[in-house]
Formats: structure tokens, sequence, C-alpha cells
């Protein structure tokens, strides 16, 4: 069964489920999640998904650590009286000790991660994003894609132009991630509407590049979110599961 938490509005609760698995292809899972509870039910939850960068040293670590980091640092002074300003302070902890961690160990030298999450506060959510995992909110039947990768081949998409064909190899590379020396720049969002009914998904780009957004749309719909997914990460898999799938399912629902 999905996981039901209270909310600040009595009549509102949330159902929520996460779940990692390794693919088809990888030998071990770099990605990470993490769900974090406040202290009360006034409080805004945390869900957290962070995918290690593919070839780097230690990419498992570096996820870990970011999960960890910033479900701590969110929550360091209770419940954040600025969720924008919290999110950002937490990830740019994280980024920092990421790197300090890399600096000191010659075996992570260079290791690294994606990272997206959502705050969620009764029926508003908040998005900081580093990278290409990606957050989705499901409303009336549509998938709404609520972040942009930070990827060269979102840079040309976002100009109006097609990748260069001596530069199609290069459509993946990565143009923001966290654990690099400074100051790091994640997209935070606004405060946005998490209306009863809607479902939230967050998941890494092990899901995306072999599931297309229709069939999310349509399992997140036809079920709870435990078993929504289980059976996105089954999709991937038969898809050829090449990376690691990670996937958070959170709704907000009436009692």
């Amino acid at each position: 069964m999905s996981d039901s938490y209270p909310t600040a509005d009595d009549g509102l609760k949330l159902l929520h489920a996460g779940m990692t698995d390794v693919g088809q292809r990888r030998t071990r899972n770099e990605d990470s999640i993490g769900f974090f509870e406040p202290a009360d039910r006034g409080g805004p939850y945390l869900m957290i998904v962070a995918d290690g960068v593919g070839g780097s040293n230690a990419g498992e670590v570096a996820s870990e650590l970011a999960v960890e980091t910033v479900g701590r640092a969110f929550f360091a002074e209770g419940d954040p009286e600025s969720e924008n300003d919290a999110l950002l302070q937490a990830m740019q902890k994280a980024n920092d000790t990421i790197f300090s961690e890399a600096s000191a160990d010659p075996n992570r030298v260079g290791m690294c991660t994606t990272f997206t999450c959502a705050s969620i506060r009764a029926n508003t959510i908040v998005i900081g994003h580093l990278g290409d995992c990606s957050a989705f909110m499901a409303v009336d039947g549509t998938l709404v894609k609520l972040t942009n990768d930070h990827s060269l081949a979102e840079e040309y998409a976002q100009q109006g132009r097609e990748v260069p064909p001596d530069q199609a190899h290069l459509t993946n590379v990565l143009t923001r991630w966290m654990g690099i020396e400074g100051q790091i720049q994640p997209d935070i969002s606004d405060v946005m509407q998490f209306n009863d009914e809607n479902t939230l998904i967050i998941c890494s780009d092990g899901l995306t590049k072999v599931v297309q957004e229709d069939e999310i749309l349509r399992t997140v719909s036809m079920h709870l979110p435990q078993t929504a997914c289980r059976k996105l990460i089954q999709s991937a898999k038969d898809n050829g599961g090449p990376d690691n799938i990670s996937v958070q399912v959170a709704r907000l629902t009436r009692f």
C-alpha cells in the first residue's frame, strides 16, 4: 500500500511511494531517493531523487550525500520560514559537502550528481532542480513537466535550434550539476498549487529516456502511488532498462 500522511488541511492527506532499481544493464545503482517528514503536520514534506552522474567516480556516494545533506539542512531550523530560501541553502550545502568529500579522497575526485526535489506543504509545492532528473504534475488528464533539463540538448531546444550533426554525441552532456567548486545555480520554482487529486512525479532520466510521457500519465492516473512506481519501473526495464531507474509519486486526496 502507499503510505498516507496528514497535512495542515484536516480534510487532505498525502499518499506517497518511492522506489529505485538498478535497471537491466548497470551493475550498481548510482541513484538515491529520500522522503523526509516534518516535525509536525503543519510543516512541509520533502521528496528527493538524485542521480549520480554516470562515469564519474563514486556517483552513488555523491547522490547519497546530496539526499542526506539536503534532507538534514532543509529542516535544520525546524519549519522553514521560506521554503525557497531553505531549498537553495540546503542544495548549496550539499554541493559543498560533495565537493569537500571528493577533494579529500582521490578515489572520489570528480564525483557529482543531478538532483530534483519537491517541498510539499498541504496543497502547495516548491521545486528545486539541478541536472536532468524531472518533475511532473498530472492535472486533469494532462502531464505537465515542471523542470527543464540542464543539458546541451535542452539549451539548443530552448533556442529553437537543432543540435548540429557533429555535436550529436554531446546531446546528453549536462550543463549543471551538484558537486562543483563554488556557487551552484539551481532552478528554484515559485510556490505552485498542488490540488487534491493531482499527482506529483519526480524521477531520474532512467525512466524518462525509455518511458513516454503518455504512459507515465496513464500509469499514475490509474494507480495509487506504490503500484504506479512499481509499474513505471517495470516499464523502463521492459524497454531495456539501460540506466538506473528511480521514481517517487505523491498524490493529494480528500478523506
